[in-house]
């Protein structure tokens, strides 16, 4: 009955893209609530983005098109026709294809991003990466699906969909959201750039492009930043396709499953969470001089550098509670709680202090005033005892000065 049915679908153009279309779109339901089950973003905004984003495969199809039409300008023959190794010429047009696919859902993030504060701190620029490389791949398997449905067997059909809608539609999820947080990272760059100098040092490649194009350090770590992510998310898509064009199934498993947990590892970290994009005119005034600031910031990333988390995140908390909407110190904070080990005690502690005081509970409050009364008192007791060993010396010194005093004067004496 069931295979009566998909003949039946098969013989029917309009029942065929509409049944496809179904198909499709079972995968992103789930692969959205996945990463939004959590229900942080805007249902709205990600239908926006998922929309535009599975306008691009269409997109690619046109160029395709136009590239038929005017045979001058086509980038794929020219590498068909001009590359006769074929190792290398798949290599070629796998990194052609994936640097179009790329480039252009990249796009969508950035459309919408630059006409409404979308992308306020890196995960976001992550996730709707994602999305749109789901609106991507949904159309893809439309296509698909259209395509082969009538020409296969109904087993190589299901075989394809399924290895499509887990393998295909995840890496190209991986893709996006690696290049997604390298934009996310760009987007920053005023206070990533400024972080990364106090705890690194300006790159060579940040001082490079800064001074070929003649443009501040934040802007070349901007470029530099955006560019490595391009060229990343391009490698990872013209590997992945290498692999698939010569069937090699299990490093291709290997490779989707290894990439899943590095851009959930990178959803995961602290210094994504952070809202950086803040509204200038709900921006929340320093009560600490610029001078003070500065010197207190370059004495954070010495601490980071020597990895001195546990006092980086109390000075944070001090520095907020008196700077609330710094972004630098935020930061700071975060690459603190990034750095310490899970099991660490002082890190499930200290993590609360990622939030302001409003959002902890009162149990939280009361743990964190805790630690922090005891940590100040620690600090008072070590700071007593070297007074009183210093005092001490003092003492020794001058009564040792005294007894060698009496001591000439006996020896005066006896003489």
């Amino acid at each position: 009955m069931f295979s009566n049915l998909l003949d039946e679908i098969s013989g029917n153009p309009k029942l065929l893209l509409t049944a496809s279309a179904l198909f499709a779109a079972v995968p992103v339901a789930i692969w959205i609530y996945i990463f939004f089950r959590k229900g942080e973003h805007s249902k709205k905004t990600v239908a926006i983005i998922f929309a535009l984003g599975s306008l691009t495969a269409p997109a690619l199809l046109g160029l395709q098109y136009i590239w038929d039409k005017f045979p001058q300008f086509n980038l794929a023959a020219f590498i068909e026709n001009n590359i006769q190794t074929q190792s290398a010429m798949y290599i070629a047009m796998f990194v052609l294809f994936g640097a179009m696919e790329e480039i252009i859902k990249l796009f969508v993030v950035k459309a919408v991003d630059s006409r409404t504060i979308l992308v306020k701190n890196v995960n976001h620029a992550i996730r709707y990466s994602i999305v749109a490389a789901l609106g991507f791949s949904f159309t893809e398997n439309i296509y698909y699906l259209y395509e082969f449905a009538p020409s296969i067997s109904k087993g190589e059909l299901i075989g394809m969909f399924a290895f499509r809608s887990i393998f295909t539609m995840c890496a190209h999820m991986i893709f996006s959201g690696v290049f997604g947080y390298y934009y996310g990272i760009g987007k920053f760059s005023i206070v990533m750039a400024h972080t990364k100098r106090l705890t690194e040092g300006t790159s060579w490649g940040t001082r490079t492009i800064s001074k070929i194009f003649n443009l501040p350090l934040e802007e070349g770590f901007r470029q530099k930043t955006v560019v490595k992510g391009l060229f990343i998310a391009i490698g990872l898509h013209a590997t992945f396709n290498f692999l698939l064009q010569f069937n090699i199934i299990l490093p291709v498993i290997a490779f989707v499953v290894i990439g899943f947990i590095y851009v959930k590892f990178l959803l995961s970290r602290q210094v994504g969470k952070l809202i950086l994009a803040i509204d200038p005119k709900t921006q929340r005034p320093s009560t600490i001089a610029k001078k003070n600031k500065d010197v207190v910031v370059e004495l954070l990333g010495m601490w980071v550098e020597q990895k001195n988390y546990v006092d980086v995140l109390h000075v944070c908390e001090r520095l907020l509670e008196r700077d609330p909407d710094n972004p630098v110190v935020k930061v700071f904070k975060a690459k603190a709680l990034d750095a310490m080990d899970n099991d660490d005690p002082y890190k499930k502690i200290l993590s609360t202090v990622i939030r302001s005081n409003d959002e902890l509970t009162a149990k939280e409050q009361s743990i964190l005033s805790k630690y922090t009364e005891e940590k100040e008192m620690f600090g008072k007791v070590k700071k007593m005892i070297a007074e009183k060993i210093a005092q001490q010396q003092r003492e020794q010194g001058e009564f040792s000065k005294a007894k060698n005093k009496i001591q000439e004067f006996l020896d005066k004496k006896a003489i």
